[in-house]
């Protein structure tokens, strides 16, 4: 856990320790809501999805945080929510409802701007290249894992561009969710939920229905399994600009196959800063000097003008972490290629 955090730790703003077990208090969170308005970070929104989602902090511990959906029946808010963006800050009043979704949503009545949050993703706005519903007319598909929660009962999955809730409903299968990593390549099947329509949520399909030689979820690749060995990957450069998680900018590659996943491996080293910053200004520069074919991809940049050629030390160590880890031993371990 230590090496994955040290790139928290690097900016001034995380002083907290994230082996903690505390969790957000779902009964505090509710009276704030119906009072003086819970203050929390967008944390993503599919504007044509209706899915938009707030992340509620622990002002003492920035690991300690609770990530809710947030719903209304009122038109303009609707429209206010349509026109929210990842990190901007809001004051929210409403309450917690009880949709039987094994994750809380916020049926909001009252949306108010707290602070605004500008970043060079701003200047071309992420143009979404697959259609949602191109899911209803499936049963089966492969894709990478976003996120789980509540014990496996809820799986977030990346469908190609887009970010799907898939809802479990049977113990043996959440057993078997619980076990899986962000970014594990998997192949599910799936029926589609009635409940919500919008926005489009899916549940795994029943063992039942299946029989007994078809699971629901498959593991294809395990981004675990490579930990603390040494990988080599070739892929495109990737920029996640600096933002208030991250004081200066990091960079990655990214890795696509033919299903239209993708997977990003951040470069870096913490235990060497001059190295560290040695791989950044490499990077940067490369960046900087080769401006022609840089596009959106929802919450990062990529500039496919540039590969990049990485080997180093496979880093995974926690479930949630955001993107697996090259860890560069050697600036020339580093090498890249302009197209």
């Amino acid at each position: 856990m230590l090496k994955y955090l040290k790139i928290a730790l690097l900016s001034a703003t995380f002083i907290a320790c994230a082996s903690t077990t505390a969790t957000i208090d779902l009964a505090k969170v509710d009276q704030e809501l119906k009072s003086t308005g819970l203050v929390g970070e967008i944390h993503g929104a599919s504007q044509d999805a209706d899915l938009f989602v707030l992340t509620v902090r622990d002002p003492n511990n920035f690991f300690v945080n609770v990530q809710l959906p947030l719903t209304t029946e009122d038109t303009e808010i609707m429209t206010r929510l349509k026109a929210t963006k990842r990190h901007q800050y809001f004051t929210v009043k409403g309450e917690l409802i009880d949709n039987k979704a094994p994750i809380k949503h916020i049926k909001v009545t009252s949306l108010e701007l707290k602070k605004d949050y500008k970043s060079e993703l701003d200047q071309n706005p992420h143009q979404y290249k697959s259609d949602i519903n191109e899911l209803r007319t499936k049963s089966e598909f492969i894709g990478r894992i976003h996120a789980q929660a509540q014990d496996g009962k809820m799986l977030v999955m990346e469908y190609k561009d887009r970010i799907i809730p898939v809802l479990v409903t049977e113990p043996p299968t959440q057993a078997l969710v619980k076990t899986f990593y962000r970014g594990d390549l998997v192949k599910i099947r799936y029926m589609l939920r009635n409940e919500p329509d919008r926005p489009l949520h899916i549940a795994l399909e029943r063992q039942r229905n299946l029989g007994n030689k078809i699971l629901p979820i498959e593991l294809i690749d395990s981004l675990v399994r490579s930990h603390g060995q040494t990988i080599e990957k070739t892929g495109y450069l990737v920029k996640f600009p600096k933002s208030p998680q991250i004081s200066f900018n990091i960079y990655a590659l990214l890795q696509e196959d033919s299903e239209r996943t993708n997977i990003q491996y951040t470069l870096v080293n913490f235990e060497n800063p001059e190295l560290f910053k040695a791989v950044r200004e490499k990077l940067e520069k490369a960046w900087n000097d080769n401006q022609k074919n840089i596009h959106n991809e929802r919450n990062k940049l990529v500039n496919r003008s540039v590969k990049i050629t990485a080997k180093g030390e496979s880093n995974m160590v926690d479930q949630g972490q955001a993107n697996p880890q090259i860890l560069i031993q050697n600036i020339d371990d580093l090498k890249i290629e302009i197209q």
